[in-house]
């Protein structure tokens, strides 16, 4: 049977070419020079200086190889660092449904994560995917405004971040779907609880208008 694309092979030696590109010729030709340097001196003899062109090769091959290992290794370090407070993970991806999305087939996609959240009832990273894409792409309102509760009453507790995802989860799905007087309590409750950030201060605008029209639709209209 034929394998699949293997991605990781194909990313590395995408990285390799393209050092071997930048650093290779330069590499090349600085030995180069560096050895017609030391033959104008008389440091080295004719014969050594034609031995030493020859070996440009595999020094530069080599060169390539080190400086590619280390750029990767670099990488590697700088993810680590990004998402390691206290050494913590980064975030699962989804491959098979990041495909199928791709393609348009939102809910085959939805029906993948359905099915790995009953395997895995704690991916909280995947319940807020799963609730994005009903909310964006399959009109699926309800579902996903229960997959956003079930974050906010997850035991053990949902992280911050995940918490703060979810809450504006629901604000999006309630002001989709209009239910104003649920907006309103999301709005209010985002305001206390990130009192102070940019996000709260945009919660609090909209809740201002909000209310402002409902006054506004209540006041008692008189004939003139």
């Amino acid at each position: 049977m034929a394998k699949g694309p293997q991605y990781t092979d194909a990313t590395d030696a995408i990285g390799l070419l393209r050092v071997a590109t930048w650093f290779g010729p330069a590499c090349f030709i600085m030995l180069s020079g560096l050895w017609f340097f030391m033959l104008k001196q008389g440091w080295i003899s004719p014969g050594m200086f034609v031995v030493l062109l020859v070996l440009n090769v595999p020094v530069t091959i080599g060169g390539i190889f080190v400086i590619h290992r280390a750029v990767g290794e670099a990488s590697v370090l700088l993810v680590k660092t990004m998402f390691a407070d206290g050494d913590i993970a980064p975030p699962p991806t989804y491959p098979r449904q990041d495909v199928l999305i791709v393609q348009g087939k939102y809910a085959e996609a939805a029906d993948w994560f359905r099915d790995h959240l009953r395997i895995e009832p704690g991916d909280h990273e995947a319940r807020l995917q799963l609730a994005h894409l009903l909310e964006m792409h399959l009109q699926g309102f309800d579902e996903a405004e229960r997959l956003y509760l079930e974050i906010r009453g997850a035991e053990p507790p949902a992280s911050a971040r995940e918490q703060m995802r979810a809450t504006n989860g629901l604000i999006d799905v309630y002001r989709k779907t209009g239910r104003t007087g649920r907006l309103k309590v999301e709005l209010a409750r985002f305001v206390e609880r990130y009192r102070g950030s940019p996000l709260a201060a945009g919660a609090a605008r909209e809740l201002k208008e909000l209310k402002e029209i409902d006054s506004t639709s209540e006041s008692p209209h008189f004939p003139t």
